[in-house]
């Protein structure tokens, strides 16, 4: 009944959201009460049951946390001032617009996992900047759409909050898995780099005048407060993962349970949302009233995220009722391929299905079977899950489907085909690849 279950809940979300065209908060809800209809005369408790431990879940608080945490590091102008300062570091090289593109994607993907809202953050910015810089308008949208997935394989995100909602995520710490996404996601950002600078020579980009620019300590001394939006991230990883965690959880100190009621994806979002506040509160000074508008505007976003993460726990709760583990194990291990080759469909499947579909809707729809499925070849339930993410990040960059690249393209004034092929070769095979090594151990990541 487990599969049965799950199969419904895959088909369910999958009709709604793409033949239907409905949202996926509503496609999440439909595919819940479908789900639990697999239960038969158990239904009703079932979906109490599914309910109940969703909205006891800190993984659903979270969701819409990140989303305010989002409004308010935007209004504050945080960002812009941290790529002020990615400005005066990379702005000399050669294809330097390039680096300040790819730093700050990245910057933002650390804060915000919407790939659509990354590509139209940073291109506005840079797609200019780079065009003027030598850059094609090709180039400038292939690298835009092409970075918009380091909303995804870096955390947070919804992504990952759907993924550990699952029950192929239990008794998976969301702190380690925050830290392991991180540093697969460094990967990601480590490659980026590496294509800027293949790029920067194949293109011939030239240094441009670096007159105008600030020095690295002009601009870290207008714009330094803005770095300590990583505070916002360093101290909840310290308190929940490391040698700090390990020497406070002692019982002569703060003691093991009380160590372990610390949430980080609960106190990122409002540690870095108190520091943005007052960062920037002089630039909010008489704008208090656009703040409660932006924040009033993302009421949809609220929505969606708040009622997806619902939905999505609740039908997981459910599948574990019925099964779904233990029977996906049997079947997966039935199956009997071999490691490298079982990794690679998984990663294909996840990327295939994350074409057409969100990252969010992706993980939910077969995160749990592929997670399982990468379990039964004894790959770490954490790197399964930051690999599966990393697949799922190719979501802006999958033509022809992908938002970010209409986005980019409409902002570089270019065809969006002329995008198609640069960005399955130079960004969805080569993240496919990367998720793969992580998956097989050969890119270490913590476990």
């Amino acid at each position: 009944m487990g599969i049965l279950a799950l199969l419904v809940f895959i088909a369910v979300t999958v009709v709604m959201n793409v033949p239907l065209k409905r949202p996926i908060s509503e496609s999440l809800l439909v595919a819940l009460l479908a789900t639990a209809l697999v239960g038969g005369k158990d239904a009703l408790s079932l979906l109490w049951t599914g309910i109940w431990g969703a909205l006891d879940n800190d993984v659903t608080f979270a969701g819409m946390a990140f989303v305010l945490m989002g409004v308010i590091v935007s209004a504050t102008g945080l960002i812009e001032r941290l790529i002020e300062i990615f400005n005066s570091v990379f702005g000399r090289l050669r294809g330097g617009a390039a680096y300040v593109s790819t730093a700050g994607s990245a910057a933002i993907g650390l804060v915000a996992g919407s790939t659509a809202g990354n590509a139209a953050t940073v291109g506005s910015v840079t797609i200019p900047w780079m065009k003027a810089n030598g850059w094609s308008g090709a180039r400038a949208a292939t690298l835009v759409a092409g970075n918009s997935g380091l909303g995804v394989s870096l955390p947070p995100n919804s992504t990952m909050f759907i993924i550990l909602a699952t029950p192929a995520a239990v008794g998976v710490s969301a702190g380690d898995v925050y830290v392991s996404l991180f540093v697969a996601g460094a990967y990601c950002v480590l490659y980026r780099m590496l294509v800027v600078f293949l790029w920067t020579r194949r293109d011939g980009i030239q240094r441009t005048d670096s007159g105008h620019l600030a020095t690295f300590r002009q601009a870290l001394a207008s714009g330094w407060t803005s770095t300590t939006i990583f505070a916002g991230i360093l101290i909840p990883v310290l308190l929940t993962f490391g040698p700090l965690f390990t020497w406070l959880e002692s019982e002569a100190r703060v003691g093991e349970e009380a160590m372990g009621e610390i949430s980080i994806i609960v106190w990122v979002p409002i540690l870095i949302s108190a520091i943005a506040l007052v960062e920037g509160r002089k630039r909010l000074r008489g704008k208090w009233g656009q703040l409660r508008r932006a924040v009033r505007a993302e009421a949809p976003q609220f929505a969606t995220v708040g009622i997806s993460l619902f939905a999505a726990l609740a039908a997981s709760n459910i599948m574990g009722e019925l099964g779904v583990g233990p029977q996906l194990s049997e079947a997966l291990a039935r199956m009997d391929l071999p490691k490298p080759l079982l990794v690679l469909v998984v990663c294909l499947t996840a990327v295939l299905v994350a074409t057409p579909l969100s990252s969010t809707a992706t993980a939910a729809a077969i995160a749990a079977p592929a997670v399982i499925a990468l379990g039964t070849v004894d790959v770490p339930s954490v790197v399964a899950i930051c690999a599966l993410l990393v697949c799922t990040s190719t979501e802006g960059a999958s033509p022809p489907v992908g938002a970010p690249i209409y986005l980019a393209s409409g902002m570089a004034e270019v065809s969006p085909q002329k995008t198609f092929l640069p960005l399955i070769a130079w960004f969805v095979a080569p993240v496919i690849a990367i998720a793969w090594l992580i998956a097989m151990g050969w890119l270490p990541i913590p476990s």
